[in-house]
């Protein structure tokens, strides 16, 4: 059996989260559409498991709430921050006291304000490493079977270092054997790399790549998918140079970034994970990697114009308007220098949702 872990981003997530993603993964994965699955049935060959860790950060803002006087001390490591950040933890915890609270701001923004500016990130790899046993339970079989992992927006950066600290630390995660895909949707692990206070290295020269040498790497293949338009994307945008990992990468062809231009919007959310996946591009690369072989069967030609012709048709009937799409367009003329910046940058998005 192949496991796929699911790990939300920033935002309000409770168990279940996954459940609607899950059922939208299984219905893209059409063997009718796509004739290479036709000898993987979905239910026969992979099951998915949940990664939850925001109710941590609940308990974080509901502590600093009571200290928001002296956040500064409340904070342990607030000197070693990047300048401005606590200043933006502040915001942040001042918003959530207010009523009615800028719900965008506190609780999706803000998960990313208490991942940077406290030692939160701790006490997320440890409840990630008991989920991740877990999920995979005690019959796991490393020689029968396999797994992945999805994370999307902050948990891409969650990720990263939860793999970084698995396959370079004792107990080590090799014990599971490499995962066969690691996809990154809305890849912010390269911009938190300079933000955040947990030290995953590098993230292109750490142990969070691909390679068909076994002995290397953390996955065999890694998706890395962005949108043009998506603010979180686009800011430190995850864009690996050639000697990425190993240095084998993209001559193996084992890195495989998926690139949805400026036209691909079906919903004013274009961050949210239902939005990348609903892509073709970016489920049948997911289903390409995921089932048995060497990644070389694939949708044709003639499958592919039709779903994306479908997808097209998606596009162009979306309820947005042409003031609302350039509106998001103009979103990357701001300045997104500083971590103000940033968060200012975000916001606006907020607004535009």
């Amino acid at each position: 059996m192949h496991t796929i872990f699911l790990v939300h981003g920033m935002g309000e997530f409770s168990p279940g989260w996954s459940n609607s993603i899950q059922a939208d993964i299984q219905k893209y994965y059409n063997p009718a559409k796509y004739n290479f699955l036709k000898d993987f049935p979905f239910g026969d060959s992979f099951r998915f498991k949940e990664i939850t860790y925001d109710p941590l950060f609940v308990a974080y803002l509901a502590e600093a709430k009571k200290q928001a006087d002296q956040l500064a001390k409340w904070s342990k490591l607030a000197m070693t921050l990047p300048q401005g950040t606590l200043g933006v933890l502040q915001g942040v915890v001042t918003a959530a006291s207010k009523a009615p609270a800028d719900n965008f701001l506190v609780n999706y923004l803000g998960d990313v304000a208490f991942y940077i500016a406290s030692d939160i990130s701790e006490l997320i790899k440890n409840t990630i490493v008991d989920q991740f046993s877990n999920g995979l339970g005690t019959d796991f079989d490393p020689a029968n079977d396999d797994w992945s992992v999805v994370g999307h927006s902050l948990g891409t950066r969650v990720l990263t270092e939860f793999l970084q600290s698995g396959f370079t630390t004792a107990p080590s995660l090799r014990a599971f054997g490499k995962a066969r895909v690691v996809m990154q949707v809305a890849n912010v692990s390269r911009l938190l790399e300079d933000l955040s206070l947990t030290n995953a290295g590098d993230v292109y020269s750490n142990a969070v790549y691909p390679s068909l040498t076994s002995a290397n790497g953390c996955c065999t293949h890694f998706i890395n998918a962005t949108h043009r338009l998506d603010p979180f994307a686009f800011v430190d945008e995850f864009d690996p140079p050639p000697t990425f990992g190993d240095g084998r990468a993209f001559l193996d062809n084992v890195y495989h970034p998926v690139k949805l231009a400026v036209s691909d919007i079906t919903d004013k959310n274009v961050h949210a994970l239902a939005h990348y996946m609903l892509h073709p591009s970016v489920h049948t690369t997911l289903f390409q990697y995921l089932i048995p072989g060497t990644g070389k069967r694939g949708p044709t030609a003639a499958e592919m114009k039709s779903v994306m012709d479908d997808y097209r048709g998606k596009t162009l009937t979306a309820d947005i308007t042409n003031v609302w799409r350039d509106s998001l367009v103009n979103l990357k003329s701001q300045p997104f220098q500083t971590v103000e910046q940033i968060f200012e940058l975000w916001q606006q998005y907020g607004h535009l949702l």
